[in-house]
């Protein structure tokens, strides 16, 4: 048995039933004290026989799978794919073709292109906006887009004060009386208490708040003109709640915002 597993070991599958058969044998053999060295060397040629029968099986296996399962599947795909390429490469040159003759006519012809620009006003311009759009009006001009900030009544600011963090990103229009804006503060960073309109008194303004500007650390030019115990009118977009030390030793947690723009009151 074991040297019939032996020679039929490149035969898939039998190889490896005999080789297993034959390795059971030598095994009941040595326990019934009949083996000897014979017994054991035909059993080295059984499992010789049974592992190359496995290998010939898995390899067999394995050239029967890929010409049916990947082999067929791949140059067909490949071949979609090409043709969808050709197609998209017809498609696209014809864009091509006309950027290029609109390039070269735009060359041919600057006069043209600066006829527009110097008879329409800048505003009008297609380049005009696109600028507009990447430095708002209200930042050139200092003066917020009215439309971006909503005024507040006391009870929506109120609200806001309770839980900034509800309203992260809201913009709106606010009044206060600056508590601190000195060198412990930073030039960036402002203590400010709010109110949702002008008040006649700096003790009317009831909100403890924070306030950043420019970059948070030193160029903020929204701030520059201003100092401590001024009253202002803030344009300021919400940005949640945070929390700092006091000068006592305590912490407190008030509403934070990035300051827009900012006017004397």
């Amino acid at each position: 048995m074991c040297i019939a597993a032996f020679v039929l070991g490149l035969v898939p599958l039998l190889g490896a039933v005999l080789g297993l058969v034959g390795i059971v044998l030598v095994v009941i053999a040595a326990r019934r004290g009949l083996a000897t060295k014979r017994t054991y060397v035909g059993a080295l040629a059984a499992a010789l026989g049974a592992l190359a029968s496995i290998a010939t099986t898995i390899a067999l296996v394995g050239l029967v799978l890929s010409p049916e399962g990947s082999g067929p599947s791949e140059p067909t795909a490949a071949a979609g794919e090409a043709g969808e390429v050709d197609e998209g490469a017809e498609v696209d040159a014809e864009p091509s073709g006309q950027a290029t003759k609109e390039q070269t006519s735009a060359e041919a012809d600057p006069a043209t292109d600066d006829q527009p620009a110097t008879e329409d006003e800048p505003v009008s311009t297609p380049t005009t906006p696109a600028e507009a759009t990447e430095e708002p009006g209200p930042t050139q001009a200092g003066v917020p887009d009215v439309s971006t900030y909503e005024e507040l009544d006391e009870r929506t600011l109120a609200q806001i004060v309770k839980a900034p963090d509800d309203h992260i990103g809201r913009q709106a229009i606010v009044y206060g009386v600056i508590t601190q804006l000195d060198a412990a503060t930073g030039k960036c960073f402002v203590r400010i208490s709010l109110a949702a309109s002008p008040q006649d008194d700096w003790y009317d303004y009831e909100h403890n708040s924070v306030g950043f500007a420019g970059d948070g650390e030193s160029d903020c030019p929204v701030l520059d003109p201003f100092v401590a115990d001024d009253e202002v009118k803030l344009w300021i977009t919400i940005g949640g709640s945070i929390s700092y030390d006091t000068q006592i030793g305590g912490s407190t947690t008030v509403p934070a915002y990035l300051i827009g723009d900012a006017e004397l009151q």
